[in-house]
């Protein structure tokens, strides 16, 4: 009887320690299971990276929306001495570096841009191209290779000087279309959503392969201006005497509303006299007044 207890008990020993082994395998297996699920969630590291200068905050808020629309990494330029507060002064300092072409240091002129294949390069028109704190990224930072997609704010315009200024001084980038966006209309009430809009489908124009001449396709011939077309023109310069524009010829664009496209005479800050094109665009009836998108130049 003791002899069969006993081989009993062995055999309950042997199953026990079995069944633990197993419990202690399955255990594993589900850590195991459990880590490489967790490394499967991580999102991959990402490929684009949001470079910006923004001396009073508005160009920031569009690089906040380039950084969400692409899920990308973001990088702020920051000079080591801040520009004046005032209008004037910053004007007045703008001017003696783009004359010296002394350009201003910065605290982290270097960026790591070896893992990025797309660079959003952001920035303030000055004197009608970037701020002079872009040149000193540029002096510091290669971006041969890259797909650069620049963006920018502007009191009237700059966008496609800036961008042209941007493919000479980067020829061994891809430079694209820019964005571009007023101070005044990034600073109004509603802004969040009218410049998320605009930047997917600039995004949407991008992918598309349109340039700046396609994007034009879509306005009548330029003909003369009507008693209308000269009121429209009138509200929406309203603030931009400094330009003196003149209006010579316009066409038209029907969107949810009217895009406005003028060939204007323009002696800005009582210059010579200069082509240039402006866009105005007039909501629908009873949605707002017409304004000022850009002066192109």
């Amino acid at each position: 009887m003791k002899k069969y207890f006993g081989i009993a008990l062995a055999i309950s020993i042997a199953i026990l320690a079995g069944c633990n082994e197993e419990s202690a395998q399955a255990k594993q297996q589900t850590k195991t299971t459990s880590a490489q699920a967790t490394v499967a969630e991580q999102p991959a590291p990402s490929k684009s990276l949001v470079v910006f200068y923004s001396q009073t905050g508005s160009t920031k808020k569009v690089a906040d929306v380039f950084q969400k629309a692409r899920n990308a990494d973001i990088f702020e330029i920051k000079t080591a001495t801040p520009y004046p507060s005032t209008y004037d002064s910053t004007v007045a300092a703008v001017r003696v570096q783009r004359e010296s072409k002394q350009w201003p240091a910065l605290v982290n002129a270097k960026a790591d841009l070896a893992k990025y294949d797309t660079v959003y390069l952001g920035y303030p028109i000055m004197f009608g191209s970037f701020a002079p704190p872009i040149y000193s990224f540029l002096d510091s930072n290669d971006l041969s290779g890259k797909v650069v997609v620049p963006f920018c704010t502007y009191g009237s315009g700059g966008r496609k000087a800036s961008a042209n200024e941007l493919k000479t001084l980067e020829p061994g980038a891809n430079v694209t279309l820019a964005y571009g966006i007023s101070n005044k209309r990034i600073n109004a009430e509603g802004a969040d959503s009218i410049v998320a809009a605009e930047v997917e489908t600039f995004f949407a124009n991008l992918a598309e392969g349109k340039t700046e001449e396609m994007l034009m396709g879509g306005y009548s011939e330029q003909r003369p201006l009507t008693a209308e077309d000269s009121a429209v023109f009138a509200a929406a310069t309203k603030d931009y005497g400094y330009l003196s524009l003149r209006p010579l010829s316009v066409s038209t664009q029907v969107v949810a509303g009217t895009n406005f496209l003028f060939t204007c005479e323009m002696k800005a800050f009582g210059g010579p006299a200069t082509q240039t094109n402006v866009k105005i665009f007039r909501p629908l009836p009873g949605r707002g007044e017409p304004e000022l998108i850009v002066v192109e130049k």
